[in-house]
């Protein structure tokens, strides 16, 4: 009996031992969290003719257990010559002159805590910090990766069994400056430091390792023109950049012209160019103004921008002298003088189907029109592009423009957007977002204007989603409904049009009874009869713009039915709320033809 317990007991090792014999069949070798590589301090051990000196100091900075210790780590090797060469140039005769916590420093400054390969570089910082807290940038310089502009890589990807490892010529040495000390010690920037001073922001700029600030202030951008870009608008010294923009004459008012021009060229970030050119908006200290930012084939431009339909050129980044790290950020130099842009509010109509983005990313086999809207040679539904499209189910429907509800459904310039949104649809998407064109700060009223049908869901809008200011619109857009939801039974009415707008609800396509500028006549369709309301303007809520910048708007499905081919977007207002013009101009579906109210 006791023979047959035992048995019993060793059950469950002979299924183990046939499972190692099992697996031990299988050629595929599956790697967890052990590896048969030797891990980073093993690899500079068993290369004492380069690494003596490196992995002394890793022993004197405790360092070799956690990198001879299973993790995820990179680190920058400096051969022993590079060591030696940075020894002598600290003044020293041995790594014996240096503390121990000096020698911490060292290690950290060239370890993070990652796993980064030399696909992930680019021109520009390292996205993860060093151990030491403070980023590496690499650059390429005559087809060779360097790290902080110095140090060049003679070795790559060198796999241990905790990380990488890259062989660098030289040692890496933190910067010793902050911003403010960098432009005030560079003699092409006299000027520029000289308003540093005057508006206070020299203490901003300035920095001391150890010193307490706040997380978001620890690394910032600074953006300076020179003296010489100066002179070139006329500007000789700091007087004369006091005269031409201090108004209070107190330039540490922060209601001062000077203190927001010096305001905005910086920013509570650490960018390099690869960083600004990547982020289309880079928010600065002038309170709610943005720089906009893009890449020009190899030109960083800030402020260059299509508004309204103007095109306004802007101010190139001057990369050789750009990209100059500090102990709290990275200085930039630009070869234009730029300033905050003064802009009043104007509606913008926001034509969802002719974005070029848009038509590119689904190709042509979905586009039937791509003419943007034009009046006058000014495009007033431009700088379009659409974010998250991977939320949209790409496929026939997803946007198309049908012949045959070009008399029941006319849509502004020819065109709209075809989605298949669901909110109880696992199959289908709920949420579409969208990036605006350019809103000057202020209050708007929101319209979304589509066609009407019977399947259509219900939409919330929801402005800036995810973002502290965030708005979500009171009104629900019923897809199902037509104008006579307003109340408004007889759309001949002389006074329809009012009392729709009492409610909430407007036409946006002209009729038989609008006036054209250019001589295009009897409008699209009749002002009465049931087919006159199927084109539909809701007033979705009042949105308030904080910033001047191109924003986020959600349409989230939240009820409604799930039928295919269901909604047709195309086109969304935004119309200044104090405007007492919500109604006009309306739209035709030739492209650029609008029609204003009868005089």
């Amino acid at each position: 009996m006791k023979k047959h317990k035992h048995f019993i007991l060793q059950i469950p090792l002979l299924l183990g031992l046939f499972c190692l014999c099992c697996l031990s069949c299988n050629k595929q070798v599956f790697r967890e969290t052990t590896t048969d590589e030797v891990n980073i301090t093993g690899y500079l051990d068993e290369h004492p003719e380069s690494y003596s000196l490196l992995s002394e100091i890793l022993i004197r900075a405790r360092a070799s257990g956690y990198l001879g210790a299973y993790g995820t780590y990179t680190l920058f090797a400096p051969d022993n010559e590079a060591i030696t060469k940075w020894v002598a140039a600290n003044g020293k005769a041995s790594l014996d002159d240096f503390r121990d916590a000096e020698l911490d420093s060292f290690v950290r400054y060239h370890v993070i805590r990652d796993t980064v390969g030399s696909l992930r570089f680019t021109d520009g910082k390292i996205k993860t910090p060093t151990l030491f807290g403070e980023f590496l940038y690499t650059d390429v310089a005559n087809g060779v990766f360097r790290v902080n502009k110095r140090a060049q890589i003679i070795r790559s990807n060198i796999r241990c069994g905790n990380g990488i490892i890259h062989a660098i010529n030289e040692a890496l040495t933190p910067p010793r400056q902050s911003l403010a000390e960098l432009i005030a010690g560079n003699p092409r920037y006299t000027i520029f430091a000289e308003a540093l001073r005057a508006t206070g922001f020299y203490d901003t700029l300035y920095y001391k390792r150890g010193t307490e600030v706040p997380a978001e202030k620890r690394f910032q951008t600074a953006i300076v023109e020179s003296d010489s870009v100066f002179q070139a608008a006329g500007i000789m010294n700091f007087e004369d950049l006091k005269q031409r923009f201090s108004k209070t004459g107190d330039p540490k008012n922060h209601s001062d012209s000077l203190w927001l021009y010096v305001a905005y060229h910086l920013s509570n970030s650490g960018n390099y160019l690869e960083d600004i050119a990547s982020l289309s908006s880079l928010y600065t200290l002038a309170p709610k103004e943005i720089l906009s930012t893009k890449l020009a084939g190899t030109r960083v431009l800030l402020n260059d921008d299509v508004f309204n339909g103007v095109y306004e050129p802007g101010a190139e980044l001057n990369r050789v002298e750009s990209d100059v790290t500090a102990v709290n950020g990275v200085l930039h130099e630009s070869l234009q003088m730029f300033a905050i842009k003064v802009r009043q509010q104007v509606p913008v109509y926001f034509d969802l189907a002719t974005s070029p983005e848009l038509l590119t990313g689904l190709g042509a086999a979905y586009r039937n029109k791509s003419t943007p809207l034009v009046v006058n040679g000014e495009s007033i539904a431009s700088s379009i592009s659409y974010e998250k499209m991977d939320v949209i189910t790409i496929g026939s429907n997803t946007y198309n423009f049908s012949a045959s509800l070009e008399t029941k459904r006319p849509y502004a310039n020819g065109d709209m957007l075809g989605l298949q949104m669901c909110s109880n649809n696992a199959n289908r998407v709920k949420y579409v977002d969208f990036k605006t064109p350019y809103l000057v700060k202020g209050r708007y009223k929101v319209w979304v204007c589509y066609a009407q049908n019977g399947n259509g869901p219900q939409l919330q809008v929801i402005f800036n989603p995810g973002r502290t200011d965030e708005q979500t619109l009171p009104n629900i857009v019923f897809l199902n409904q037509s104008l006579s939801a307003s109340g408004v039974s007889n759309l001949a009415d002389p006074n329809a049009d009012n009392l729709m707008l009492a409610q909430g609800y407007k036409r946006y396509m002209a009729t038989t009874g609008d006036y054209n500028a250019n001589g295009v006549t009897g409008g699209i369709k009749p002002k009465t009869g049931s087919e006159a309301s199927l084109n539909v303007g809701r007033l979705a809520g009042v949105i308030n713009v904080e910033t001047t910048d191109r924003h986020t708007v959600r349409l989230l499905a939240i009820g409604g039915t799930c039928k295919s081919n269901a909604i047709y977007l195309d086109m969304v207002h935004f119309i200044p709320a104090d405007d007492p013009e919500q109604i006009y101009p309306r739209f035709h579906q030739l492209p650029g033809e609008l029609f204003y109210r009868p005089q």
